[in-house]
């Protein structure tokens, strides 16, 4: 059973620091307002009849007291929405686990044995394309020439050079050239396609673990049933 990481501790610190610091402000403003209040009756009970305390001022403060009040608890709200929204996001992205995702770069790791898929698409007017796998330093290791001109075509690599022997693991990227029948070059979008084992959780943002590395979920464009 594939494990999901507990949220990261620095968002628990944050969230934590978050919800402290409006406890704190609203334990101030307690005891500031009753301090007021103490002021304040203390001053109508001394003032002179004949010439009572303008009550402009008392007025301004308890509105705004309660402005500040209202603030603290918008706070309060706007606290509890960001954990509830973190946990959803979480708990989406589980949905994930064990489905094949299609990820909008070409890049992909391989580990050494389990085949790597990229599908390629273009706008269908090329009438050949060159397909080419490159490793991290740009060293071809595998060239495929396809001649459909449907504009979109998928393309699962064995691992294996031109040679025929196997690569080692690491990290392989797909490139594409796409020729019209003028000869003029189509431009070529390239998705790498890897299974989903788990999900991360760091800073209140959730990513994907898969086989071709971590992804950021609005990195998806595709999701499949695994198979």
């Amino acid at each position: 059973m594939t494990a999901v990481s507990a949220p990261d501790s620095t968002a628990k610190s944050a969230t934590s620091a978050t919800s402290s610091s409006t406890t704190s402000a609203s334990a101030s403003l307690a005891k500031n307002f009753d301090t007021f209040l103490t002021l304040l009756t203390t001053q109508l009970q001394n003032q002179d009849p004949l010439d009572p305390m303008d009550s402009n001022e008392f007025t301004a403060q308890l509105v705004q007291f309660t402005q500040v009040e209202q603030a603290i608890n918008s706070n309060k709200s706007l606290s509890s929405m960001l954990s509830l929204l973190q946990g959803a996001t979480v708990t989406n992205a589980v949905s994930y686990i064990g489905k094949e995702v299609s990820v909008d770069t070409p890049t992909a790791a391989f580990d050494g044995e389990t085949p790597v898929t990229w599908n390629w698409s273009n706008d269908g007017t090329a009438v050949a394309t060159v397909l080419t796998v490159v490793d991290k330093n740009g060293t071809v290791v595998r060239t495929l020439t396809d001649t459909t001109g449907t504009g979109d075509g998928t393309y699962t690599w064995d691992g294996k050079n031109t040679n025929g022997d196997m690569v080692d693991a690491g990290t392989y990227t797909l490139r594409a050239t796409s020729l019209d029948k003028d000869g003029n070059a189509v431009s070529t979008d390239i998705t790498t396609r890897a299974v989903v084992t788990g999900v991360e959780n760091a800073d209140g943002t959730a990513t994907l673990v898969t086989n071709s590395g971590t992804v950021s979920l609005d990195a998806v464009s595709s999701v499949y049933a695994p198979g």
